[in-house]
């Protein structure tokens, strides 16, 4: 097939009509008419030679390929924005370039934030899109890194790849508050063998320094509770016998709930070096280094407020 012969105005169209599941709904998102899409769906079901959506009931549902379609639509939409969006100057107070960032809700609350806060103020029609670190971004990397902007993960997980340092984080835990407002009893390595565990979950990505620290121990943990999110660990934890291990700039944030406590780790663990990772092929993008530079400008202000 012929790109020539391919009308890539149907590709925005497509997209929200697979992800909206309907031509009125979509049509909304889009500010078109409905028959104006309606044309469009029609359009595409001859170029597919599929129905795409199907009626069930009073709403559609996806056809077999328009949910493999479904799966191929987002990534082939945002190709095509940095393409057409690369220029060789880059110009941030009049940019409307989205930037794709892969990372955990850890780092988003802490790191996030104010990137958020700091690419808002120098460039206010500029969006960043943050997405949960999934497994095939860890384990296809650097072909991964290709496809995103940018994925932020600590050291040890891949090499090889460009990377900014920053910042590092200690590990600590919570544990449910007591009841009585007295003070945690301090937590030994014989209690973590014993007390059930919730932790965080994401294949290779899975926070495992602790339970491989355990095993050197000859003490092997057992897990009660998987959660995709560092963010809900402290209502896992309260008001039962858990315990959960937290980056130490996270534990911060829970200080002042009444219903967990932050502990010491009893355990000497590695830090997190959390880095900032790239593909080169993103090296010369002019968008791209003045995003690198907010980076380092952010992780910078952050270390200097320790």
């Amino acid at each position: 097939m012929q790109l020539a012969s391919i009308d890539l105005n149907l590709l925005v169209p497509l997209q929200a009509l697979l992800e909206e599941r309907g031509v009125s709904r979509a049509a909304e998102r889009l500010f078109m008419s409905q028959p104006a899409l309606s044309a469009a769906l029609a359009r595409l079901r001859r170029h597919f030679n599929d129905e795409l959506l199907v009626r069930s009931g009073n709403h559609y549902v996806l056809s077999t390929l328009g949910a493999e379609l479904l799966a191929e639509v987002s990534g082939a939409t945002n190709t095509l924005i940095k393409l057409f969006g690369t220029q060789a100057e880059f110009r941030p107070a009049e940019s409307h370039r989205e930037f794709r960032l892969v990372c955990s809700d850890y780092v988003a609350a802490v790191f996030g934030a104010p990137l958020a806060r700091a690419v808002a103020a120098a460039a206010p029609d500029t969006q960043l899109r943050f997405e949960h670190v999934q497994d095939d971004v860890v384990d296809n990397a650097p072909d991964s890194l290709r496809e995103i902007d940018g994925l932020f993960l600590p050291h040890g997980y891949f090499e090889h790849a460009e990377h900014l340092d920053l910042f590092v984080d200690p590990w600590a835990c919570i544990v449910s508050a007591p009841e009585d407002g007295a003070d945690a009893a301090e937590l030994t390595v014989d209690a973590l063998g014993v007390r059930p565990w919730a932790v965080t979950y994401s294949g290779r990505t899975a926070v495992t320094s602790a339970t491989r620290q355990l095993h050197t121990l000859g003490v092997y943990p057992r897990t009660e509770v998987v959660t995709r999110s560092f963010l809900t660990l402290p209502d896992m934890v309260a008001g039962t016998d858990r315990v959960a291990f937290v980056p130490g700039s996270l534990a911060a944030r829970f200080m002042d709930r009444p219903d967990v406590t932050v502990v010491a780790s009893p355990l000497e663990l590695p830090l997190i070096r959390q880095a900032f990772w790239w593909s080169p092929t993103h090296d010369e993008d002019a968008g791209h280094r003045w995003l690198r530079a907010m980076v380092e400008t952010v992780a910078a202000d952050l270390a200097g407020s320790v």
